[in-house]
């Protein structure tokens, strides 16, 4: 008769040799470079370890700057990144193998922000408009309109780089600056404390890849499983956004520090029902507006093709494996 104690022994042997949470997943690291209403899909990818559901072992970093971020990613730090077309261009201009995997937001979504005297568009000539960043995508949202208006970027109107939207707030308000390039939640709160909405720019209509997840081609040539499984929770993470709006508020709610959800309601409302799509397929079309815009100062960035700057074929594979549909209950 066979004795329990060596079967016993054997299954806390076994115990012990199992891998411990987490433990064997294969470990990537992501970057977000703001903190705005179109960023909640990643808070909450964050936030419901969503990539975990996938077999990732995710960190989720903010890196306040595109260009930090692109950096990163040339070095191996990180594997994916949001960022706007324009600085996958940027680096690729330098070398670089970045394409996009999403476009998020595929039109400007800034609103021009104001001092109340300042009634109309004309009146910015000879002032100060605060951006994020210089080479980011609100300087290249603010230099695209006043090309549009017929005013010259730097001659007519002064672009003054101040650091992050809350900076640009807290510079609008001091008035360091006659006008800022905000988005929301921010732009509400600067419209709440004074100061006046001179254009919103998302009535322009303009096809522009302002805001998506890119990788490296390499990243993807060598594992593109893991591509896809990302691309996956983050699919959910939009997924959730758009329909669990107590979920959505709440994160936002953490990662901008603001305490007044009403802040937020309409702009959750707008965002999550108009401009993020279940499925951000890249935009070749959004792309070349921004190849359009360079190349009038930059005639080099012409060698490329949007193609060269996306990759549709990672959603193209989760949507029809039926992974949207499932999500969705369809």
């Amino acid at each position: 008769m066979l004795k329990a104690a060596p079967f016993q022994a054997f299954f806390v042997l076994l115990f012990f040799l199992q891998p411990a949470h987490g433990q064997g997943l294969p470990k990537i690291r992501a970057a977000y470079t703001s903190i705005a209403i179109q960023m909640d899909p990643i808070y909450i990818m964050k936030e419901m370890n969503l990539p975990r559901k996938q077999g990732l072992d995710v960190e989720l970093l903010y890196i306040p700057v595109s260009s930090r971020a692109i950096q990163s990613a040339l070095a191996g730090e990180i594997q994916f990144l949001t960022s706007a077309g324009v600085a996958n261009v940027n680096a690729n201009m330098a070398g670089g193998d970045f394409v996009g995997l999403t476009a998020t937001l595929n039109t400007f979504i800034f609103k021009i922000v104001s001092k109340p005297e300042i009634k109309e568009i004309k009146e910015l000539k000879g002032r100060k408009v605060g951006i994020s960043r210089l080479g980011g995508v609100s300087d290249a949202a603010i230099r695209f309109a006043l090309d549009r208006w017929g005013l010259v970027p730097d001659k007519d109107v002064a672009i003054i780089q101040i650091g992050g939207e809350l900076e640009e707030l807290l510079a609008l308000q001091n008035k360091a600056v006659d006008a800022a390039v905000l988005s929301e939640p921010v732009a509400t709160v600067a419209l709440r404390t004074g100061s006046s909405l001179l254009f919103d720019l998302s009535t322009l209509g303009v096809p522009y890849s302002m805001h998506g997840f890119g990788t490296r081609k390499s990243f993807i040539r060598d594992n593109r499983d893991i591509a896809i499984r990302f691309m996956r929770a983050y699919l959910e993470g939009i997924y959730l956004f758009k329909t669990n709006k107590e979920l959505a508020l709440n994160v936002l709610k953490k990662y901008t520090r603001l305490d007044d959800v009403s802040v937020m309601q309409a702009a959750y409302d707008e965002y999550s029902q108009k401009y993020i799509p279940a499925v951000p397929h890249p935009s070749p079309e959004g792309i070349q507006t921004i190849l359009d815009q360079l190349a009038k100062t930059r005639p080099q960035v012409r060698k490329f093709t949007p193609n060269d700057l996306i990759d549709p074929t990672i959603l193209k594979q989760i949507e029809e494996s039926g992974f949207v549909k499932r999500l969705y209950g369809q």
